[in-house]
């Protein structure tokens, strides 16, 4: 009894003793103001108020670019006016010790508080803008990462003009203008809006989804209207491939404007994506559904199952991977083929995709020097400008989506596919915390199938060796088709300037463009009434049904807007066509099934 009195003794003063102790230690409190400080000079102001501080010195710095556009953007250069106090406004020392990292000397200082105002100048996936209408940024321009603190939940609150609306993938609090998050890297993932535009709110599973329309009154209600309807179904299809959607709200920005750098397209985050599109007048659902369902599937594949090389990210260099033939790739493989599984895209549509990834490949000589792992480790040289002699990870990755699919399939007897080779990474590595490797994705892949794919890895992503398409498509009863076409030539060599636009860096002597009157440096602005800024391969597409025809090219020299005629010409080609085989045998049909399966009418019908 004695004995059990002592340990209840010990016990008692053990605890409160580390209670009282652990007690005595304030967490360390990270709190951001973002104010409109002025829309003229397109200024923000940031405040970043550190307490609870107790060692001698804390690193501060700002990142140098914004995960998934793979470009060094350098956010410091737009700091004005920076200057750090301590609680009671007396000045504190720091140093720059790097071109966006300060060290701040925090010996006896409790309280920091970190003021500088932020040019937004620039309206673009990766960059901050301030307007007459509305102000916009993602993150990775305004906030300060905390040295040491990276895994702090901490709290914004937004100072705007009161009838400003504000809609941020942040999470919401009580107060409109306040919003927290639970660390530093899903705080500078969430981008945020103020001022007008248009917001519909729509439910899918139960959970929140907004579309906003930027300009207000650009996208019409009807419009909008069928647009939300497919990006319900697309939800749902993509929740099959993972069974979850892990988020508590998602937001769809869409800015119906160009961009005003080369940062044009759309962009991912962890709860939302950004995207830029024709103005309103022009947009159709059916033309932005596609970019949508891509940018959705990057809530698992790049956002939540990332390369290892990007786990965590690194903000202060470029983080170079060979898997973004994975990342990105798989991406723009399983993006159509969750259109197709919902009903918004027909089979023929589909295995058109396929086709075109195809003939691209085919018909890009570079693909015989370059491979899938060394384009991806390369992008941070090019990634949004042209470079002479390339190969696209998007299409060589979504291609090898496809093939790999079909081979995973095959060697399950059609019961296993490249779904589950996502699912178990999301499992085995985002689930654990860490990122997955080549030799990692090697490993789930020859575990599911008890194949070893060393082989396949060799040739077709270390290697340049030719994909034999005959033989996979084969497996689920289909043929490779070879047509030669005449596709479109203009002449030119375009290139992306500094401002996001097509300008042109050669004109082809006797061309279509040189008859023309084209000439170097001239910005292409619409071809008919198509922008050729970030969709190149809509205006191609529509060129092909131009051949020998004339359009009007609107292109802007010097400071003037012209207009010319142009007669489209044309050049030989091989094309390629996946077709249905007649009388496969039952495993092909099998396989054929498993691939092209659609989801269950039932699921069809839970978005609200």
């Amino acid at each position: 009894m004695r004995y059990f009195s002592y340990l209840f003794f010990l016990f008692y003063i053990v605890f409160f003793s580390a209670t009282s102790s652990f007690s005595q230690t304030k967490a360390v409190s990270i709190n951001y103001n973002v104010k409109l400080e002025s829309i003229e000079q397109q200024l923000f102001h940031v405040r970043t108020e550190i307490k609870n501080l107790s060692q001698d010195k804390v690193t501060v710095s700002l990142p140098v670019w914004t995960p998934g556009w793979y470009t060094i953007e350098n956010y410091g250069k737009n700091i004005l006016k920076f200057k750090i106090v301590n609680s009671k406004g007396d000045p504190v020392t720091y140093q720059r010790t790097l071109k966006q990292t300060w060290e701040v000397a925090t010996k006896g200082q409790e309280t920091i508080v970190i003021d500088f105002d932020y040019r937004a100048t620039i309206l673009a996936l990766n960059q901050a803008k301030i307007s007459q209408d509305f102000a916009f940024f993602t993150g990775t321009q305004l906030f300060l990462q905390v040295g040491g603190y990276r895994n702090n939940p901490v709290t914004v609150q937004f100072d705007t003009p009161n009838n400003w609306n504000i809609i941020s993938a942040l999470k919401e609090t009580s107060d409109p203008k306040v919003f927290t998050a639970t660390d530093y890297d899903t705080l500078v993932d969430s981008p945020t809006q103020m001022g007008k535009f248009d917001l519909t709110r729509f439910e899918v599973d139960g959970k929140p989804h907004y579309f906003i329309a930027t300009p207000a009154g650009v996208f019409s209600q009807e419009k909008t209207e069928i647009f939300v309807n497919m990006l319900k179904k697309m939800a749902l299809a993509h929740k099959e491939f993972f069974k979850d959607l892990p988020y508590e709200k998602y937001l769809y920005f869409y800015f119906f404007t160009r961009a005003e750098s080369n940062a044009g397209g759309a962009l991912e985050h962890n709860n939302s994506f950004v995207a830029f599109a024709p103005n309103g007048s022009s947009a159709s659902p059916d033309a932005l559904i596609g970019t949508a369902s891509h940018e959705f599937f990057h809530i698992w594949n790049v956002k939540r199952i990332r390369p290892v090389e990007m786990w965590p990210y690194d903000y202060s260099r470029e983080n170079e991977s060979p898997l973004l033939w994975v990342s990105e790739g798989f991406t723009s493989y399983f993006g159509p083929l969750a259109l197709y599984r919902s009903g918004i895209y027909d089979q023929k549509t589909f295995l058109n995709i396929l086709s075109n990834l195809v003939t691209n490949i085919e018909n890009n000589e570079a693909h015989s020097y370059i491979s899938p792992a060394e384009s991806s480790a390369s992008t941070w040289l090019g990634y949004d400008t042209s470079v002479a002699f390339e190969i696209s990870y998007y299409t060589t990755g979504a291609n090898l989506g496809s093939l790999l699919d079909l081979a995973i399939l095959h060697d399950t007897n059609g019961e296993i596919g490249l779904d589950e080779v996502m699912r178990t990474l999301y499992k085995e590595h985002y689930n654990k915390n860490k990122g997955f490797s080549t030799n990692d994705l090697l490993e789930i892949i020859n575990k599911i199938t008890k194949h070893d794919y060393k082989e396949f890895f060799q040739k077709y992503v270390w290697g340049t060796e030719g994909f034999p398409y005959e033989k996979f498509y084969s497996y689920a009863g289909f043929s490779i088709k070879r047509n030669q076409t005449n596709t479109p030539v203009l002449g030119i060599v375009p290139f992306i300037n500094d401002k996001g636009e097509i300008s042109i860096s050669e004109v082809l002597l006797n061309s279509p463009a040189a008859k023309a009157g084209l000439q170097r440096g001239d910005v292409l602005l619409l071809v008919d009434d198509l922008e050729p800024q970030r969709r190149l391969g809509q205006v191609f597409e529509y060129l092909a049904t131009k051949l020998d025809q004339n359009v009007k090219i609107r292109f802007r020299r010097g400071g003037e807007e012209k207009n010319t005629n142009l007669k489209v010409g044309s050049q030989e080609v091989t094309r390629y066509e996946i077709n249905e085989i007649q009388q496969p045998s039952p495993e092909q049909l099998k396989i054929r099934a498993a691939w092209l399966q659609t989801i269950p009418k039932a699921n069809k019908q839970s978005g609200n």
